[in-house]
């Protein structure tokens, strides 16, 4: 049985979100509201679109740092408009396509240390910080970003959220239908 590697789940899955939120991107970018996009709300105790793309680009970008030995750069996080959102998503993009795999799945760190809200430090595994923190907090803003847009009347279905996760693989490509 084949095996899944580190870099696979952490850095191969977070390009082909990055890649799902270019193409959420480009649809908002066509809609009529797309000037008030950015601060659209699913309520109002929630985060804004905008803070949605920012939470996955992070999440992405912590990959970096916590499987590797690098530092990466710090972003100001104060994107407001539908086009410095897709420039931050695609500073995100270069960001992990400079990453080898040898890197994540040739690493020898045993822990990843970090801090959630205002509990304690904690340290996981690099395979329990990715699985049980990182992606499901990607996949809940990356999901929350696409809710927004299609509360908002963005012509959207499941093909737009699955495309880039099935492209490689699914026969005939969905890229091609």
């Amino acid at each position: 049985m084949a095996s899944v590697s580190l870099y696979d789940v952490s850095i191969g899955m977070s390009l082909q979100t990055l890649d799902t939120l270019l193409d959420l991107l480009k649809k908002a970018q066509e809609h009529p509201e797309a000037a008030t996009l950015a601060d659209a709300r699913l309520i109002d105790d929630m985060k804004p679109f905008s803070f949605q793309i920012i939470a996955v680009t992070n999440f992405a970008k912590k990959y970096v740092e916590r499987l590797t030995a690098r530092e990466v750069e710090v972003f100001e996080d104060n994107e407001t408009t539908l086009e410095q959102l897709v420039a931050r998503v695609n500073k995100t993009i270069d960001l992990l396509k400079a990453v080898s795999r040898e890197e994540v799945d040739g690493s020898d760190r045993k822990t990843v240390s970090l801090q959630v809200g205002p509990f304690k430090p904690v340290d996981a595994t690099p395979s329990q910080y990715v699985l049980g923190f990182a992606i499901p907090n990607i996949m809940f803003h990356v999901s929350t970003a696409y809710d927004i847009l299609r509360m908002k009347g963005i012509e959207l279905g499941k093909r737009d959220f699955m495309n880039h996760f099935m492209a490689d693989w699914f026969t005939p490509t969905m890229k091609e239908q």
